[in-house]
């Protein structure tokens, strides 16, 4: 039954029980006379008694209950000893005297009528009435109220014994199995049947979870009874401080696409004070561009470490821990300052027969745009492994990730060429594979008109050495043709004029005839993809 008043309630010493169903009963011929509003029972050391409450305004001066059986509806009794428990005669709670004394265990039908000092009877307070064996909670504890990290479950505990409602109390075990069992409730959660021992004893470990001031809730029940033992006091909770101990705290200008290891220690403190390992739990580690998010758990030491891949900008990651009873922490390891891997690569160079290197080549940064302006070197080497020097440079296309193929006049014909990017902020230094292309270096010693003053009609002889280098060392070059060219005074035109064949030392000599001033050259053009052009001195010859 539902009391109108705390008062009310606090007068009543023996247990109310919940409620039988009411409906409000009126006055018979007044709106003034007596108004019965609620009925119900209450567990008392002798049984089961009936309490009403009513309002009247002249005063109650008897209460009458009915008792029908429920099925079918026949006469049972009629209870007439009520007396006043609390409140006044005008708006008061009324309880009978003394068991029930029904005889059969089963449900009844209750009226309870009124009638105040002038007459006035009420309509009857109608209600139905369980009358059989209930359980009756005794001892009921629940240990801890105060939970942790360290103590996160509540055990329940207590015991059941039968409540007769004709009898009271009869100390009989209440038994029951696991499906109609004792049960916890809280938040809006439900803790699984429990079974009572032989001896009624019931005890079972409840795992709430991270609560605060809550409240549980035991009750039993089964197809013919219910009933709920008392609450328990608050429960509330208390967080342990948490260190979570990085070995290194980050690093700066780690390669884009590499790892890096987040590794250290979590520790959570005891209510003692002493710190201990926080054991096999997993740590979130989250960065914070919100597109990597990883695990990572302790072991048996606190000891944790998972690996991560370095982007292209600066990444800070968040190990942290928001776990149930420990105060939520966080530690930061920050990638600073990435450097993004450029590898450059060379196609196989040629040198044509002017001695005119052509190479081209390509890049690569994987994930990465690339920079506008840069610039990229070409480099040369006699040996292919000392002296490199730089010949000359070209621009990087940034939509493709690459550099226009470059034409250059070398000194050797038979080097070795590499790339050579020299960095930028953002990106390594990088050297491309060393590539090699073969022709013979030539060269013409001499070559020069026996005389710069000739008489018309009188010849000059034009004499030297052609010589050839392709593996470290200077030969002649046997069976050579070589060209005399001469390019009149005021003419931009050269005119072959005679050719000499070398000799097997590589000599060779002309004879020709001076007819006007101008300049005379020696020129040897290679008839073969294995050597180039060599020239020899332009000398003036003035005619007299």
């Amino acid at each position: 039954m539902i009391l109108k008043s705390a008062a009310r309630a606090a007068a009543i010493s023996t247990a109310i029980l919940a409620g039988m169903v009411t409906a409000p009963g009126q006055a018979s011929a007044d709106t003034t006379g007596p108004v019965v509003s609620e009925i119900g029972k209450i567990r008392t050391d002798t049984g089961l008694e009936l309490t009403a409450d009513i309002d009247a305004p002249a005063g109650v001066t008897s209460v009458t209950a009915t008792i029908t059986a429920n099925v079918p509806n026949t006469f049972v009794s009629t209870v007439t000893d009520f007396h006043l428990v609390s409140g006044t005669a005008t708006s008061g709670t009324w309880q009978s005297s003394g068991a029930l004394g029904l005889d059969i265990y089963a449900g009844y039908r209750v009226a309870i009528t009124a009638q105040d000092s002038q007459g006035t009877v009420s309509l009857p307070g109608r209600g139905m009435l369980d009358y059989r064996p209930t359980p009756v909670f005794h001892d009921t504890a629940y240990e801890p109220t105060a939970l942790s990290f360290e103590h996160q479950d509540i055990n329940v505990t207590g015991r059941l014994t039968e409540y007769d409602p004709a009898s009271g109390d009869t100390g009989t075990p209440w038994q029951t199995t696991a499906a109609t069992g004792v049960f916890v409730t809280w938040d809006g959660h439900t803790s699984p049947h429990n079974a009572t021992a032989a001896d009624g004893t019931f005890a079972f470990t409840v795992h709430p979870g991270d609560v605060q001031n809550t409240t549980l809730h035991v009750f039993v029940s089964n197809t013919t009874a219910y009933a709920q033992g008392p609450d328990s006091e608050p429960i509330t909770s208390v967080d342990s401080p948490v260190r979570i101990t990085l070995d290194h705290t980050g690093s700066t200008g780690a390669l884009v696409g590499s790892t890096q290891v987040i590794s250290g220690t979590a520790e959570r403190q005891q209510e003692d004070g002493t710190w201990v390992p926080l054991a096999n739990i997993p740590l979130p580690i989250q960065d914070n561009k919100g597109t990597g998010a990883t695990w990572a758990t302790t072991d048996a030491t606190g000891r944790f470490s998972q690996t991560v891949t370095v982007t292209n900008d600066t990444t800070i990651w968040t190990v942290s821990d928001t776990r149930p009873f420990l105060t939520p922490t966080s530690v930061r390891y920050t990638v600073a300052n990435p450097v993004a891997k450029v590898s450059l690569y060379a196609n196989k160079p040629t040198v044509d027969a002017y001695s005119r290197l052509h190479i081209s080549g390509y890049l690569t940064v994987p994930g990465v745009r690339w920079p506008s302006g840069g610039r990229v070197y070409i480099q040369q080497s006699n040996d292919g492994h000392t002296g490199w020097t730089s010949i000359g440079s070209t621009t990087i296309d940034t939509s493709a990730d690459g550099f226009a193929a470059s034409v250059l006049t070398v000194t050797n014909p038979h080097g070795y060429w590499r790339y050579y990017y020299p960095g930028a902020p953002g990106f390594t230094a990088a050297y491309s594979p060393v590539v090699h292309a073969f022709r013979y270096q030539t060269a013409i010693s001499g070559g020069k008109p026996s005389s710069t003053r000739v008489t018309k009609g009188h010849t000059v002889t034009i004499s030297g050495t052609l010589k050839q280098n392709g593996y470290g060392y200077w030969t002649p070059l046997p069976k050579a043709t070589v060209q005399i060219f001469f390019r009149p005074s005021g003419s931009s035109t050269w005119h072959l004029i005679t050719s000499a064949h070398t000799s097997s030392t590589g000599y060779f000599a002309a004879h020709p005839t001076i007819t006007r001033s101008g300049t005379w050259r020696v020129l040897y053009k290679t008839p073969d993809q294995v050597h180039v052009n060599a020239y020899g001195p332009m000398v003036w010859v003035t005619a007299i």
